[in-house]
């Protein structure tokens, strides 16, 4: 039922995914949703509602019941500041309904996406849309998204003042900067691919142990590992093997 698509290739420095959640449920069946540090605009196609799902600071659950027909688009972190001039953390751990005109997204294309009857046809829409609009976008902080950078590729285990330091900001305006544009704290956001990045190790069959699990992923032990575990997915991390 949900599936993933690529974007087109000019669109993949803003746009990470966009996913549909397409077919009927007979009984209503929830749906835990992780925090990845990424914002989501989300077109419910049966409702005639457009939402945006902000960054998420913890797993955050849906439930389904009867014909689901959703778009969504999720945004590279800090890559939404580009679509909206609106403080990201306004969205955090939030779901709201949001103001068309504050954003690049038109009624048109939101009411031409919902005419439109199949996923290849709604991905091709969109691409042509979103690359119609590159001209007359904002342009997205760089030191903030040069941070980002930093921190995935150290999968979280980083200084941040090391970060501030290469991206040249003080602490504090670099912590302010950043939450307005990913809608969390560095430090929560390192945090969170840290533990995307745990949950990547936990499934692979050769780490059975999970005090490896910790020391790999840059947790001081296991109980520190459980502690980040329940706290973002609300879950120990036996839960999530597969």
């Amino acid at each position: 039922m949900y599936q993933e698509h690529a974007p087109n290739i000019i669109l993949m420095s803003l746009v990470e995914t966009y996913w549909t959640t397409i077919g009927y449920i007979k009984k209503e069946t929830p749906f835990k949703v992780l925090p990845d540090g990424c914002v989501d605009v989300v077109f419910d196609l049966n409702e005639n509602v457009p939402n945006i799902v902000g960054t998420m600071t913890t797993v955050f659950e849906l439930a389904f019941s009867g014909s689901v027909r959703m778009f969504g688009i999720r945004f590279h972190p800090a890559a939404i500041t580009a679509f909206t001039h609106v403080p990201v953390q306004e969205f955090t751990n939030r779901q709201i309904d949001i103001s068309l005109p504050e954003t690049v997204f038109d009624r048109y294309f939101y009411e031409s996406l919902q005419k439109n009857r199949t996923v290849e046809g709604m991905v091709n829409q969109t691409d042509n849309y979103l690359i119609s609009k590159l001209p007359c976008l904002y342009q997205p902080e760089k030191q903030t998204l040069r941070a980002v950078d930093l921190i995935y590729q150290a999968k979280g285990k980083i200084s941040l003042a090391d970060v501030a330091s290469d991206v040249c900001l003080c602490q504090r305006h670099f912590e302010r900067k950043f939450k307005a544009a990913v809608g969390i704290s560095p430090k929560t956001f390192a945090k969170v691919v840290r533990f995307r990045n745990a949950l990547h190790y936990l499934n692979n069959p050769q780490n059975n142990d999970l005090l490896s699990v910790a020391v790999a992923c840059g947790y001081y032990d296991h109980t520190h590992l459980i502690k980040d575990f329940k706290m973002l997915g609300g879950e120990v991390p036996s839960y999530f093997r597969k």
